[in-house]
């Protein structure tokens, strides 16, 4: 993305890249002995994994004083944010948000602007060749790290009030992303690895727009997506082009409350 900021990649990065890499090796593979059956429709598609770790941090950093859709949909629609907009409105609160490309991977990064060394949050996935679908392979976002920032720069890092907003950006960047590369709709898959954790995630998910599609569970017809995610959980799905509009929302109700 010409109009986002592209930063020299860590050693840790271009590791987590090849990595990306060769799930998508792994990945390709199986889906040539997958029937086109279980890929279903040939529009594209995001699909996020979440582990229990993530899933524990997303809790903490995300569901917290989380705006609905609903409320975000009571006002008019907004226009929908450029990546432009997003990183200038990230650096004016002290989040530097940089995206890099490797292949079919990506990476999108967002570090403290004071000291670029402090990584508050990350995206990564890659492209994935059965029916060009943009797989959002991990999501975190570092409480800790957060929480440092903000006492040695106690004027950062503000965003109204709403503790998911670093979450938000990185995924707003990665929907544009996939839109540029002609995707259609978005998915991803909240890890079941915690009962208790799984409900909370599908139920923040459901709040910022998402729709239940299924269970991957243990039963037969679910072994390739079982394949691709590396465990159970619930299938979660929304057009792209409503997400980014949804979100647009958010972000305004954000930038709302950043100036109240």
């Amino acid at each position: 993305l010409p109009h986002l900021i592209i930063v020299q990649t860590t050693k840790t990065e271009r590791s987590a890249m090849r990595g990306i890499s060769l799930k998508l090796i792994v990945c390709s593979s199986l889906f040539g002995l997958i029937s086109a059956a279980w890929v279903g429709s040939p529009l594209l598609s995001l699909q996020w994994g979440v582990s229990t770790t993530t899933a524990r941090s997303l809790h903490r950093t995300l569901l917290s004083a989380t705006p609905t859709i609903e409320d975000s949909e009571t006002k008019a629609q907004q226009p929908l944010w450029t990546a432009n907009d997003v990183a200038q409105f990230a650096e004016e609160r002290g989040v530097i948000i940089s995206f890099t490309t490797l292949g079919p991977g990506y990476r999108a990064v967002a570090r403290a602007k004071h000291d670029e060394s402090m990584i508050l949050g990350y995206v990564e996935g890659f492209i994935r060749p059965a029916g060009q679908i943009l797989h959002l392979d991990k999501m975190e976002v570092f409480k800790k790290m957060v929480e440092r920032v903000k006492a040695q720069k106690p004027d950062a890092l503000n965003f109204g009030g709403i503790s998911f907003a670093i979450g938000l950006l990185l995924g707003y960047t990665c929907l544009l992303y996939g839109k540029e590369k002609g995707c259609n709709s978005s998915e991803f898959l909240a890890i079941d690895d915690e009962e208790f954790q799984h409900k909370r995630l599908v139920r923040y998910y459901t709040r910022v727009g998402f729709r239940v599609v299924k269970y991957v569970g243990d039963d037969i017809t679910d072994v390739p997506a079982r394949l691709v995610w590396g465990g159970c959980g619930t299938l979660m799905k929304e057009d792209i082009d409503v997400l980014l509009r949804k979100w647009a929302n958010l972000l305004e109700v954000m930038k709302t409350k950043t100036k109240t």
